[in-house]
């Protein structure tokens, strides 16, 4: 073979690589939308989906029957099941979960948030920073999945002030086989709203955790996909 007819084949053939490439990806793609397409829908009580944030307003009035935890944090009771056997399996996993934030009145959420405001305040903030920063982290009254019910942050019992312990870290893998989601993930703080809370949970139901898990999305980026 002539040295150009040897170019010529070798320009070819990397054509017909990325050609190749090409299809096997959109295959992929397709793949993965028809799944999600599959999903849509799934979702038994849309009402545990409801999209809490800086954007979106809790409601103010919410008909929520209660279930009490064992260290008398309370949660609704649709997802009291779930969270109870969560937390039953990391700690037969050798692990020390401990809820320490359930559900918050809108009167809860204010206290704390001015809490907050306060602290920032005295450790040099301003006064429009301090309502800022906290609105970003512990969340402004009416802004927090708290005052739903269906949040909890879960921190490890054998260092509560660690945020990314070892029960954290077997919940963020684990949680979505419970119905819950890692709800502020790290690098979708312009999406949510909130910086990266490795410690917050919000149960969403078995379906749509399992769907946000696999395409790896928040849960503002499922509903408008598929609820919008």
């Amino acid at each position: 073979m002539r040295l150009s007819e040897l170019k010529q084949y070798i320009v070819q053939r990397r054509w017909q690589v990325l050609i190749l490439t090409l299809l096997l990806s959109v295959a992929v793609l397709l793949i993965l939308l028809g799944r999600a397409f599959s999903w849509s829908g799934r979702t038994k009580d849309a009402e545990l989906l409801t999209v809490v944030g800086p954007n979106n307003p809790a409601p103010e009035e919410l008909n929520i029957e209660f279930t009490l935890l064992e260290n008398s944090e309370m949660v609704d009771s649709r997802c009291a099941e779930a969270l109870n056997a969560m937390l039953a399996d990391c700690r037969a996993a050798g692990l020390s979960p401990q809820v320490t934030a359930s559900f918050r009145t809108r009167e809860g959420q204010n206290a704390l948030y001015k809490d907050e405001v306060r602290s920032l305040v005295q450790n040099g903030l301003t006064e429009a920073e301090a309502r800022v920063r906290a609105a970003e982290t512990v969340g402004a009254p009416g802004a927090s999945e708290h005052e739903l019910g269906l949040a909890v942050d879960i921190r490890d019992a054998a260092d509560l002030t660690d945020a990314e312990g070892a029960a954290v870290l077997w919940l963020r893998r684990n949680a979505w086989r419970y119905g819950f989601v890692l709800r502020y993930p790290e690098g979708k703080e312009s999406v949510t709203g909130y910086r990266y809370q490795p410690f917050h949970f919000r149960y969403v139901g078995p379906d749509a955790a399992e769907q946000i898990e696999t395409l790896g999305i928040t849960l503002e980026e499922y509903v408008e996909m598929f609820y919008s």
